[in-house]
C-alpha cells in the first residue's frame, strides 16, 4: 500500500525581500512627507526631524532589500546583515516605546508598536527562509 503525503507549496524566500523593499519604500516616503503630522499624532517629545531621518534611511534599506531579492543566491553576509538590520529595528522600536511610553498618545503607541510587530513578522519570515535562500 502506498501512502501519499501532501505537502504545502513553499514560498520563494525572495518574496519577503520584495515585500520588505516595497513596504520600506512606502513607509520611507510616508515619513518624509508627513513627519510633522506623525510626530504630533504620536505625542512624543522627539523632533519631527527624527521621523524624517528614519524615512530617509528607509530608502536605501528598500534598495538593499530589492538588491537581495534580485539575487538568485545572495551572499551570506548580505542576508545576515539584512536580518541584523531587522533585529535592530525591532529592538529600537521596543526602546522607543519604553522610553516614550509616558508621552505617547494611544495612536502613537499603536503606530509604533504596529510597525515593530510588522518588522518582527518580516524578520521571522526572513529567518524561516534563510536556509533555502542561501542554498
Amino acid at each position: 500500500m502506498t501512502t501519499q503525503v501532501q505537502t504545502l507549496p513553499r514560498l520563494d524566500p525572495h518574496l519577503v525581500y520584495w515585500l520588505d523593499a516595497i513596504g520600506s519604500l512606502a513607509m520611507g516616503l510616508a515619513l518624509l512627507v508627513s513627519a510633522d503630522a506623525l510626530t504630533g499624532l504620536a505625542g512624543w517629545t522627539l523632533p519631527s526631524a527624527f521621523l524624517w531621518t528614519i524615512g530617509l534611511l528607509l530608502l536605501p534599506w528598500a534598495a538593499f532589500n530589492a538588491w537581495i531579492a534580485r539575487m538568485a543566491v545572495p551572499a551570506r553576509p548580505l542576508v545576515l546583515g539584512n536580518i541584523a538590520g531587522d533585529i535592530a529595528w525591532v529592538l529600537g522600536s521596543l526602546a522607543l516605546i519604553m522610553l516614550h511610553a509616558a508621552n505617547l498618545s494611544p495612536a502613537g503607541m499603536a503606530l509604533l508598536a504596529g510597525q515593530g510587530v510588522a518588522v518582527a513578522a518580516v524578520l521571522a519570515l526572513k529567518l524561516f527562509g534563510a536556509r533555502s535562500l542561501l542554498a
